[in-house]
């Protein structure tokens, strides 16, 4: 079958209708392995990032599974799959992180010039529970949230607020940000892996921009955490990191490329 570059705005969605049409169709048959990230990502004009949405997605839909080790694999065909349709499971984790990054810079700028001093207070403390969680091993979602809530709150503007607070809505609800998340909480020990250094250090960056009332530094900092934020979704999503070991795997000789 004939792949077609992908124009739409939710990117990921097309690609797992291609490929859900694809598995349909017999093309890559249950059992089989998937070709590799980057080639996927290449013949469907796509960047990589969505690539993993869409496997994360067809996972989800209990269509392929993911196996660290040996690749992701076909596991059942789109009318055996017992699964919820791809389109209701929400936006992808990196559009949300780009949404993110366009709003949260922003209104990190706008809250250095209206931000209260207790709210400077209330951010103070939020990086200090941060730190004790992060430190002692714990998740810290939830205050993590918070920080970026108080901040939204001291734009002073009610559709800014309801816009981050709505971004934030889909990602706790979202199962794909449920699934990377897994991912991450894997990932956390690992040597490199500095996602949590990055956040404990990344806030303290923007409070200090907040309370020097530097609209620009606010801006920088709030961006640069984001990033942070995305490489470490990057990092846990890789799929050519297990297509790789599956090279190097006896057995592999009739799998898909």
């Amino acid at each position: 079958m004939s792949t077609e570059s992908i124009t739409n705005k939710r990117l990921y969605q097309e690609v797992s209708d291609q490929l859900t049409a694809r598995i349909a169709s017999g093309e890559f048959a249950v059992g089989e392995r998937l070709p590799a990230e980057r080639k996927l990502a290449a013949s469907l004009a796509v960047s990589r990032a969505t690539i993993r949405e869409a496997m994360i997605a067809l996972e989800i839909a209990g269509l392929v599974e993911i196996r660290t080790g040996s690749g992701i694999f076909v596991i059942a065909d789109s009318t055996a799959a017992n699964c919820s349709p791809v389109d209701d499971i929400g936006p992808g984790p990196f559009e949300l992180i780009e949404a993110r990054m366009l709003f949260e810079s922003e209104a990190a700028a706008i809250a250095a010039s209206r931000i209260s001093e207790q709210e400077l207070q209330q951010l103070d403390s939020v990086c200090r529970e941060m730190t004790v969680l992060m430190e002692a091993g714990h998740s810290a979602e939830d205050i993590d949230h918070q920080f970026h809530h108080v901040i939204a709150v001291a734009t002073r503007n009610s559709a800014i607020l309801s816009t981050i607070d709505q971004l934030w809505g889909f990602r706790i609800r979202m199962p794909m940000w449920a699934k990377l998340h897994a991912l991450i909480s894997e990932r956390e020990g690992e040597p490199g892996w500095t996602l949590d250094r990055h956040t404990i250090v990344d806030h303290r960056r923007i409070l200090n921009a907040l309370r020097a009332r530097d609209a620009d530094a606010a801006r920088a900092a709030m961006r640069m955490h984001l990033d942070h934020v995305k490489e470490a979704l990057l990092k846990a999503s890789e799929l050519d990191a297990i297509d790789l070991s599956c090279m190097q795997s006896p057995g592999t000789s009739g799998a898909i490329r």
